[in-house]
């Protein structure tokens, strides 16, 4: 994969770039948001891994203006706040995964490659719930006529549920599912891409909460 790495640190951006080398994939590093702005725009790049400090405009703002264009390029971020609501925020402005510093670089190359997995092809099947539609062959997802456009993490989450509709998945399920990872689950994952999805999706609602439980979709109440 060709990844745009975003790191101020300049001795962690080395050695970020080069464990991703010699995992087999291209990896392009800038230092500074405004720089990185303007390449993901004139280059092509399946995931950026982007640094939430970095110097004048900070990796959420950065963020910010890809989504703001409709630029759906994956990204992995990294920070070294330990709130949750900064991992939570990253989240909530359309990250699809973080990574807390300091990390174990085997780490990180795992999340790239969850992350890199494309959607391997798939027959020509269309799954509906409702008038919700996704293609699989494609992987477009429209409600009626609308196109909704989703992230990586937003579509994996979606074709789960709607492989099962009527299935209420636990939030560690969708955890094991979705982000693929043997320990530690945080399910206040789940709640921030189920968030995601039904603002998208609009209304009326077809992500439901099972109370105590977790999460299904299915059209009726």
């Amino acid at each position: 994969m060709r990844i745009l790495v975003i790191e101020d640190e300049v001795p962690l951006s080395r050695h970020i770039a080069s464990a991703l080398t010699e995992a087999g994939h291209d990896p392009v590093v800038l230092h500074d948001g405004e720089t990185a702005l303007g390449e993901v725009e004139g280059g092509a790049f399946d995931l950026l891994v982007l640094d939430v400090g970095l110097p004048g405009m900070d990796g959420f703002e950065v963020l910010r203006r890809l989504r703001a264009k409709h630029m759906s390029h994956r990204v992995l971020i990294l920070t070294a706040r330990g709130d949750l609501n900064d991992r939570v925020t990253g989240l909530q402005l359309g990250a699809d995964d973080y990574l807390a510093k300091p990390f174990a670089m085997q780490e990180l190359l795992a999340r790239v490659r969850a992350l890199g997995r494309r959607f391997a092809a798939e027959p020509e099947i269309t799954l509906r719930v409702g008038d919700l539609t996704m293609h699989l062959a494609n992987q477009e997802v429209h409600r009626g006529d609308r196109y909704i456009e989703l992230s990586t993490r937003e579509l994996t989450l979606l074709k789960v549920l709607m492989r099962e509709p009527g299935r209420v998945f636990t939030r560690t399920e969708l955890c094991e599912r979705v982000w693929e990872r043997e320990h530690e689950y945080d399910t206040k994952l789940v709640e921030v891409f189920v968030g995601r999805l039904r603002k998208k999706i609009g209304t009326p609602p077809l992500v439901h909460t099972v109370r105590h439980v977790g999460y299904t979709i299915r059209d009726s109440p």
